[in-house]
This record gives C-alpha cells, sequence and structure tokens, in this order.
C-alpha cells in the first residue's frame, strides 16, 4: 500500500526517476507516493513543512451513521415595543412591577453599555 501526502505549499517536484519530468504539486493535491522516488521526495517536503503524511480511509472502512435528532434553527430575535390596536406604542403600567407592557413578551431588552474613553491630559511646563 503507498502513502499518502498532502501538499502544504505548492513546489515542484520530479516525479519520475526515470524520465526527469518535474511538475508542479499544487496547495491542497493528495499525492500518492507510489514508488521509492516519490516517497524520498514527500519525506523530504515533509522535513521542510511543504508536505504532511495523511492517512486515508478505504470505502469499505467507512460507516455512515444516521442522524438521530434533527437540526433545529435558532434566531436570536431582537425584542419589539408593543403596540395597541392602531398601531401606537404602548406605555408600562407602574403597577405592575414585574412585567413590562412596553415591550412584548413582558421583559424589556437590557441596555446596551457605552465604552467610556479616558481622556488624557498632558501637563504644560511652566515657565
Amino acid at each position: 500500500m503507498s502513502k499518502k501526502y498532502k501538499i502544504l505549499r505548492p513546489k515542484p517536484c520530479v516525479v519520475d526517476a526515470d524520465s526527469k519530468k518535474l511538475e508542479l504539486q499544487p496547495m491542497g493535491k493528495i499525492v500518492d507516493a507510489n514508488n521509492d522516488h516519490m516517497v524520498a521526495n514527500m519525506e523530504r517536503f515533509v522535513s521542510m513543512g511543504w508536505a504532511m503524511e495523511v492517512k486515508m480511509d478505504s470505502v469499505e472502512e467507512t460507516v455512515e451513521v444516521p442522524a438521530e435528532i434533527e437540526p433545529v434553527e435558532v434566531t436570536a430575535e431582537e425584542p419589539k415595543r408593543a403596540r395597541n390596536k392602531k398601531g401606537h406604542l404602548k406605555g408600562d403600567d407602574k403597577s405592575t412591577p414585574d412585567v413590562n407592557e412596553a415591550w412584548e413578551g413582558g421583559e424589556a431588552p437590557k441596555p446596551k453599555t457605552k465604552k467610556k474613553t479616558s481622556k488624557k491630559t498632558t501637563k504644560k511646563a511652566s515657565s
């Protein structure tokens, strides 16, 4: 069984010792080192950080696992202001402190905090 390598940096490589054919190995390509010359080249590529050896599973070794749980799409909705029948904004009823009627769902959003910037001052030299 031949080793497989993934090219991390595009580099030229002699692929056959007999014909001295030089090929550019593009980034991301999976190279099948099926002869001693390619194995030696790929080992040099690995030592230089230009490639890495990869382990490939054959089709017979892979197993499909059925998904048991369907993914649920979760969307974070912004709170909306409550409106009356005419479309005007409702106000909060102060007699019910645990529910905010001005917002749909009865809960007001948390206020956004502003970043405080400190102003740097420099002392003037006195003469």
